[in-house]
């Protein structure tokens, strides 16, 4: 009996906290605004934000849902954003170039932005993606906000990604 009363607290605490950790969890793929001192982005729901990475981004999130690169499941879909120091944009330009198969670049000038969007085709370990970049300069610097979709999910999710795209603010 002494046991039992410590036990049915220790059981109710274990429930309590696996609901509050479900809870947590969930809210972690919510719409959300990101605002650091360099951009905002609005990262839309079904995406987790990455935090403490040490990929070398400014900012990382993928899709909940995953979808099929042969027998392997990977991320339906990817937003980031790069910053690249001491660069132009002719020369990231050309870079993506070389390594991707480009479909379209619109390039444009707002007030003393040089900026423009590109889109393209890539493969990454079998997978065939479909990349979107805004591409947005500040003085020597070139800021590429980036989301790639797996081509089968392309109509599903690609307006999604562009919305989140144009949301998109360099300071």
């Amino acid at each position: 009996m002494e046991l039992l009363i410590p036990g049915l607290i220790l059981v109710a605490l274990m429930i309590w906290a696996s609901t509050r950790i479900k809870k947590n969890a969930a809210a972690a793929f919510d719409a959300e605004t990101v605002d650091t001192e360099q951009f905002v982005i609005r990262k839309p729901e079904g995406f987790l934000h990455v935090l403490n990475d040490d990929s070398g981004l400014a900012f990382r999130s993928y899709s909940k849902e995953f979808g099929k690169v042969g027998n392997k499941d990977v991320r339906r879909a990817t937003i980031e954003i790069e910053k690249h120091a001491d660069t132009k944009l002719d020369t990231l330009k050309t870079q993506v170039e070389t390594a991707e198969e480009i479909e379209s670049f619109e390039a444009y000038k707002d007030a003393d932005e040089k900026a423009a969007w590109m889109y393209s085709k890539n493969i990454v370990d079998g997978g065939e993606y479909k990349v979107i970049r805004k591409l947005v300069t500040r003085g020597n610097t070139v800021w590429e906000v980036r989301g790639a979709v797996l081509m089968d999910d392309q109509d599903d999710v690609s307006q999604e990604i562009e919305a989140v795209l144009e949301s998109a603010q360099v300071k």
